[in-house]
């Protein structure tokens, strides 16, 4: 009997001891022990999967008129400060277009200038002549009428020359007259118009050679912010691949993109029926799935106003946008990379806290063994959130109270 109680008296030393130098685990209580309301903080934490992307992605796409053949790209991955070129185009059919129209240009603006210093002066100035012309023509034949009348008078010439010199004073009159109107008509409506039309065809040159030169400085493209260079697939020649020198490419068609990576966010998925952990200004932990021990702040920044159905799921299986904001950067961080992000859902500095092992469900009402004096008594608590190890008590129980676990 001795050698039975000193094997069986060791080994319950040595798990005694081994109990005492063990991390506290987060199990529940056994059956059977007594446990205790406490008061403390309370955290629940919702973990959620998506991707890290920059928050300000500047779109490369051609601006050019028609396709436009790439000459000189920058490299994948490269860093790049506001304003340097990234991506050069061929120039060369643009090139002969802007001589082209220059020369319009030119050609207009030399044909304003001789309309308006040679061409219409020298025409008003001939119509002004023969108006003069006519004026003296008729003030003759006026004065040749006086003549012929007194001639008359005299009986040196017949009523019948009397009448025929009346004739031509009256072509006189007429010529000036009609005179007269072409130079109002001319002055008032002829040059005006004659200039406007010069007018607009030279505007219309400057406007063409203008377009022209801005397609041709939009051959390169400069990045408006400073990031990294990212190509996106696009169908090129029945291939979907990145864009490569040499490759035609069309006005809005984006191919490559720069990513500010100083200034990242995180997207992710929310499912419906968990929406309601998540709320603008909740704190997240957001850790990159390719690097486990980088572990960033962040908080939820804007979350969707429209449910969506989820890729791959029913159409019964509604999510939310969810985007957060992430606190600091990391050389080693790219856009789009996959990334875990723990979101502080709730928390409360001085909760009333309940063990789980003390707490069993009859439907939605959550009862407890309270100990009141050598027994316990059933009573029913109001629990609110809950973590992993205790629930918060809202109404029932005060800290100290000591409970039977279940």
């Amino acid at each position: 009997m001795k050698t039975v109680s000193i094997i069986l008296i060791v080994p319950a030393v040595l798990l005694t001891a081994w109990l005492a130098t063990r991390p506290l685990r987060r199990e529940s209580a056994p059956a059977g022990a007594v446990v205790q309301v406490t008061q403390g903080r309370i955290e629940i934490w919702t973990t959620i999967d998506g991707y890290m992307e920059s928050r300000r992605v500047h779109q490369i796409m051609s601006q050019l008129g028609g396709p436009a053949t790439i000459v000189e790209l920058i490299p994948d991955g490269t860093h790049v400060a506001e304003g340097e070129a990234v991506v050069r185009f061929d120039t060369a059919q643009l090139e002969r277009e802007v001589l082209r129209l220059d020369r319009d240009h030119t050609l207009a603006r030399e044909d304003m200038s001789s309309l308006m210093n040679a061409r219409l002066p020298m025409e008003l100035r001939d119509i002004e002549a023969r108006l003069a012309s006519a004026r003296e023509t008729l003030a003759d034949e006026l004065q040749a009428m006086d003549d012929d009348r007194t001639l008359v008078s005299d009986g040196l010439i017949s009523e019948k020359d009397l009448k025929s010199q009346d004739a031509r004073v009256q072509a006189a009159r007429t010529a000036v007259k009609s005179l007269e109107q072409q130079a109002d008509l001319t002055q008032k409506y002829l040059h005006p118009s004659t200039i406007e039309r010069a007018r607009a065809t030279m505007a219309s040159a400057a406007q063409e050679l203008d377009l022209s030169r801005r397609q041709l400085s939009n051959c390169v493209i400069r990045t408006s912010v400073s990031g990294v260079v990212g190509y996106k697939p696009l169908v090129v020649g029945g291939e979907f691949r990145t864009a490569r020198v040499g490759d035609t490419v069309f006005k809005n068609q984006p191919f490559m993109t720069i990513s500010d990576m100083t200034n990242l966010v995180m997207y992710c998925e929310v499912p419906e029926a968990e929406l309601t952990r998540f709320t603008p200004g909740c704190g997240a932990l957001i850790v990159p799935v390719a690097f486990p021990d980088l572990e960033i702040s962040g908080s939820v920044e804007t979350i969707s106003s429209i449910a969506r159905t989820s890729p791959g799921s029913s159409g019964n299986q509604k999510s939310f946008g969810v985007q957060m904001r992430i606190d600091q950067s990391d050389p080693r961080l790219r856009s789009g990379m996959s990334a875990q992000a723990r979101v502080l859902s709730y928390t409360r500095a001085n909760a009333v806290l309940i063990p789980r092992s003390a707490v069993t469900w009859e439907g939605r009402t959550a009862w407890c063994q309270v100990k009141q004096g050598a027994g316990f008594q059933r009573t029913m608590v109001v629990t609110g959130m809950a973590d992993e190890r205790h629930y918060e008590v809202i109404n029932g129980l005060e800290p100290g109270t000591l409970l039977l676990a279940q």
